[in-house]
């Protein structure tokens, strides 16, 4: 018969005494068959055995996450799980050994000879060994490269140089392996193997277990068969000799603990005592649960009880409680508890990973949606309700108790205050103490739900009515008042709010959803601002908070901040921002706890970093009720979901580094690449890079990653990192990592790689063109060569017959334009002279002759043809001597001052016809560099066609400057102007402009051409800025004389 010591009894009472009454008792039966002990034992016993435990209600929830062949490992029966040095996981099963790093898993079934490995031993200087049915190796992990080495051979049947069946591996405190078969042990050491064989009442009946090694005070090694039989090794003699003591038939596990042994049997759990001087104590049967496997130590002075069976435990040895596992696991093999102090369990349904919960729930039974919390500071009760029923919750017994069920009513809202807690249900709010409704206060006659109370600094009670235009408060006499609030069309009273100056009302629709009421006024203002951002159905603020002189606002349209008259939406990251948020609360001074659909986030003020709590946190659920944070008295966070209440009494705001990021793998081209080698990747390879923190849930990890030199960090949820047409060169990515929950990020990791250059960019390649780009030269050279010398034969006999048919057309064109110009020169002098006659005749005629009017009109335009035809000559003789190259340009000291001056003078009376005014400003005594008649000449010309160009009644503008060594004289008008095409032709000869003189002046079109060419030779520069609309402005410059 086993019992439970008297040590765990009087811990049971004592919680009892506490108020621990959340207990229950669990019956154990269990069908054990005695075993074959020595050849005298005949037959076997059947014993049931009833035992009773006090076993407490859960004190800490857990996540958990499975993971079996439809996650990637080959097989579902795990047998082992451990760590390397790099953090990656290694896997015993039945189908091999298998490396998880957090993404995938990877099988290394050809590292062993047979597939069932039976599990993992890290020696004291941090080498990984593995073991299995035939396998003794040790495991190398490079990162992206693994190397197996064979320790010792393993036979199906033991010789001197051969293990056989290895079940368990112990390293001693000098550094030797001893590994437990069927009925020996064997010492691996200095390259040598001794086995220490034991009787066949010592022989294990079983695949998994045998031997059990631990060592004591002394560092003296002891054995325990699976039997239960106790031996201690003598070095001087070399030998095991059998002790007194005698530990728990069916022992699958001996571990040392703070000086203590843990013993799993097939009885139970034991415990012994390891003695000062060497030695150990008799065991103590602790828990009575049959086959335990395996004993883990956890945090806090914790174990993991693993069993066969399905029911497991965390235990407190110290206090005798024994909290059964809310999750079923199938025979357990093994328990391994990670640097994250994740639980790791390996059984027969695949590998089970085993977190504890930042937040928990208080009660099981209360999964519904919970509608709002409250808390008596003074009494240590927090109050909560679902829509029908209003509980108290004991932080102290941790006991759940029902205070009032109304299951035809709907509470939203609840409020602790000194008189009581105000509870809003339905139509009604009413003021319940010592379990009796003290007061009420019913709209159901404007059938309105009061959806939201809250209480100010003053003690009055505000009442948020949906639907009224009323903002209603319950003062400390317990009278209501109203006040009405111009709500618009669209606005709806939310939730009332008190500020440091006043109170503030949250409400829907675009332009009136934020209303404020300082302290000294009567009435509630709209203070909404116009919002710049796009929005996406009806508009409404679901909850507010003052904090840190902003109003946060939890809209439809995610957290928006109400600051200095400015609306602005809050970053929450990629994934956040602009999610609903149902809930908002002040949070550790600078900080907001925000509610959306991700779960609940930790906003900080300051600096803006976020910090995501879901399910895998602990939260009963993602979804959050409305308004369904609150902090209490004590800072702790509870968070009503739709599938109860949950909290958690950690600070969120202490953070821990998340694991630095491993680059598991890079494919180049879907290829797998060492990189950890100097060799470049070819380039415009596609790269996919695949990172991981070796940290869980591995689905809740964010990464960041950049290349140098950028600043800008890329986010991404996604292990791989994907690349195409990168640059060549060298290149570092940086990779850095952030859990969900209270974790910062980690240390940056970096993988240095050179992406090659191209091959037009390879030296080789500039060799090859430049040997090609000789060749083709050279050959070219040859053939254009040899074709030049073909073609210079012909040409040389085209070239001479083409020079002398030019040479033949050059002398006829040369005497053509001989007898052109001497034509040109006859005809314009017999032309000329009886001009000349006539016009003396006309003048005696006008002298003497006696005529009317009339006659003296026509005989005056007689004159005028003729001294327009007699100037018509004078240009074209002009022209021809230019063009003969004939003009006697006399370079000499001319005073352009007096010369202006007198072509002004002659010019005044056309233009005085015209009612032009010449507005002249002529420096006095300018002398120029020039030929003094064809100076005159040009600015005759000049002048001429400004007064002929211009309307009647302008101006025309004649100035003379000189500064420094030329001396520039302008002539400008407020004529048509020019056009570009006009500009183009403006020196030519015998050329038409687009403009006409304004009084029908005759225009030989010689003018202009005349005057530039007369300028060049008197080395002078000629130049014309004009506009169409704005008048032409000419003017010439010429050497200053000295």
């Amino acid at each position: 018969m086993h019992f439970i010591s008297p040590h765990a009894l009087t811990d049971s009472a004592s919680l009892k005494k506490d108020g621990f009454s959340l207990k229950r008792t669990i019956e154990f039966s269990y069908l054990r068959l005695a075993h074959l002990r020595a050849l005298s034992v005949k037959k076997c016993t059947i014993v049931l055995l009833l035992l009773q435990l006090v076993i407490a209600a859960p004190a800490q929830e857990y996540f958990y996450r499975p993971y079996r062949v439809n996650d990637g490992l080959p097989s579902d029966i795990v047998k082992s799980c451990t760590q390397d040095s790099l953090g990656y996981f290694w896997i015993a099963t039945d189908e091999g050994i298998v490396k998880y790093d957090g993404v995938k898993f990877t099988s290394y079934r050809a590292a062993m000879h047979s597939n069932y490995a039976k599990g993992f031993l890290t020696t004291h200087s941090g080498r990984l060994l593995a073991f299995g049915d035939r396998d003794l190796i040790e495991i190398q992990n490079l990162g992206d490269t693994v190397i197996f080495k064979i320790l010792c051979p393993v036979a199906r049947v033991a010789n001197d140089t051969t293990l056989s069946y290895p079940k368990l591996l112990f390293e001693d405190a000098h550094g030797d392996i001893w590994i437990s078969e069927s009925q020996s042990v064997v010492r691996l050491g200095n390259h040598s193997l001794k086995r220490y064989t034991f009787d066949a009442a010592n022989r294990s009946p079983q695949f998994l277990r045998s031997f059990s090694f631990f060592e004591d005070q002394k560092h003296d090694l002891f054995i325990s068969s699976f039997q239960g039989n106790l031996f201690r090794y003598d070095a001087q003699r070399d030998a095991f000799e059998a002790t007194d003591k005698k530990f728990p038939y069916g022992v699958e596990f001996v571990s040392v603990q703070n000086n203590k042994i843990v013993i799993g049997s097939e009885e139970g759990l034991s415990q012994a005592s390891l003695l000062r001087d060497g030695g150990v104590t008799a065991p103590t049967l602790v828990l009575k649960v049959p086959f335990v496997s395996f004993v883990q130590p956890l945090r806090n002075h914790h174990y993991f009880v693993a069993t066969r069976g399905t029911k497991h435990y965390v235990a407190d040895f110290d206090k005798g409680i024994f909290t059964p596992l809310s999750y079923s696991v199938n025979n357990i093999n093994h328990v391994y508890t990670s640097p994250d102090s994740d639980i790791w369990i390996s059984g027969n349904e695949g590998l089970v990973m085993m977190k504890e919960n930042l937040f928990r729930g208080i009660d099981d039974h209360v999964a519904d949606f919970i509608e709002s919390i409250a808390e008596d500071s003074t009494a240590a009760t927090l109050y909560y309700a679902t829509r029908s029923t209003l509980y108290a919750f004991d932080r102290i017994s941790k006991k759940n108790k029902v205070l009032l069920e109304i299951p035809t009513g709907y509470s939203q809202s609840l409020i602790f205050a000194p008189e009581g807690l105000w509870v809003a249900n339905a139509f009604k709010v009413f003021l319940f103490n010592k379990g009796k409704i003290k007061k009420q206060f019913d709209f159901s006659a404007q059938s309105r739900f009061v959806t939201e109370i809250t209480r100010d600094s003053n003690g009055n009670l505000w009442l948020a009515v949906p639907g009224s235009t009323q903002a209603y408060y319950v003062d400390k006499n317990l009278n209501l008042h109203q006040y009405n609030v111009a709500l618009g069309q669209e606005g709806v009273i939310h939730i009332l709010r008190e500020g440091k100056e006043g109170m503030y009302i949250a409400s829907s629709g675009k332009d009136n959803y934020l209303y404020f009421k300082a302290n000294s006024d009567t009435a509630f203002h709209n203070i909404s601002v116009p919002m710049n951002l796009a929005v996406h159905g009806d508009f409404n603020v679901m909850d507010l908070v003052v904090a840190n002189d902003a109003v946060w606002l939890a809209t439809t349209e995610g957290l928006l901040k109400f600051h200095d008259h400015r609306l602005e939406r809050v970053n929450l990251g990629e994934r956040s921002t602009g999610l609903p948020v149902s809930s908002i609360q002040a949070y550790a001074g600078n900080k907001l706890l925000i509610a959306n659909a991700l779960g609940m986030t930790l906003y900080d003020i300051q600096t803006g970093a976020t910090d995501l709590f879901n399910e895998s946190s602990g939260l009963l659920s993602n979804t959050i009720t409305p308004r369904g944070i609150f902090v209490d008295s004590r800072e702790n966070v509870w968070v009503c979901t739709a599938k109860g209440l949950c909290y958690s009494t950690r600070p969120l705001t202490v953070l821990s580094k998340t694991p630095q990021p491993r680059f598991t793998q890079v494919l180049v081209n879907g290829k797998k690449s060492v990189a950890r080698t100097n060799d470049p990747i070819d380039y415009g390879r596609f790269l996919a890079i695949e990172v991981s923190s070796i940290t869980f849930p591995e689905n809740e990890v964010t990464f960041q990653y950049r290349f140098l030199p950028d600043d800008d960090w890329r986010v991404t949820s996604e292990p791989e990192l994907r690349f195409s047409g990168l640059p060549a060169g060298d290149h570092t990515l940086e990779v850095r990592a952030k859990k969900n929950g209270p974790f910062i990020w980690s240390d940056i990791s970096q993988l240095h790689f050179t992406i090659a250059k191209p091959f037009w960019q390879r030296w080789w390649f500039y060799g090859l063109c430049f040997i090609g780009v000789l060749t083709l030269v050279a050959l070219t050279f040859i053939a254009v060569d040899a074709r030049n010398k073909k073609k210079n034969i012909a040409l040389q006999a085209l070239i001479a017959e083409r020079t002398n048919e030019l040479r033949i057309s050059n002398e006829e064109l040369v005497q053509l334009n001989q007898e052109k110009n001497n034509l040109i020169g006859v005809v314009a002098h017999d032309l000329r002279s009886p001009l000349r006659q006539m016009m003396g005749l006309l003048t005696l005629v006008k002298m003497n002759a006696k005529m009317d009017e009339t006659s003296a009109t026509y005989l005056d335009l007689v004159a005028k043809s003729a001294l327009r035809l007699d100037d018509m000559i004078v240009k074209i003789l002009d022209v021809d001597a230019i063009d003969a190259q004939q003009l006697n340009v006399k370079i000499e000291a001319v005073d352009l001052s007096a010369m202006c001056s007198a072509v002004v003078d002659r010019f005044s009376v056309d233009a005085l016809r015209k009612r032009i005014s010449i507005v002249r400003k002529i420096d006095p005594g300018i002398f120029v560099r020039a030929d003094k008649d064809y100076l005159e000449q040009v600015i005759e010309n000049l002048l001429s066609n400004a007064v002929k160009f211009s309307p009647f009644e302008r101006q025309v503008f004649v100035s003379l400057q000189g500064w420094g060594e030329r001396v520039t004289c302008e002539i400008r008008d407020q004529g048509p102007g020019l056009s570009e095409e006009d500009k183009k032709k403006l020196f030519g000869k015998y050329q038409k402009l687009s403009a006409r003189p304004t009084d029908h002046e005759p225009s030989t079109g010689l003018g202009l051409s005349i005057v530039k060419k007369f300028v060049s030779a008197m080395n002078g520069e000629i130049a014309c800025v004009s506009e169409p609309g704005k008048g032409a402005c000419f003017s010439i410059s010429f050497m200053r004389w000295r």
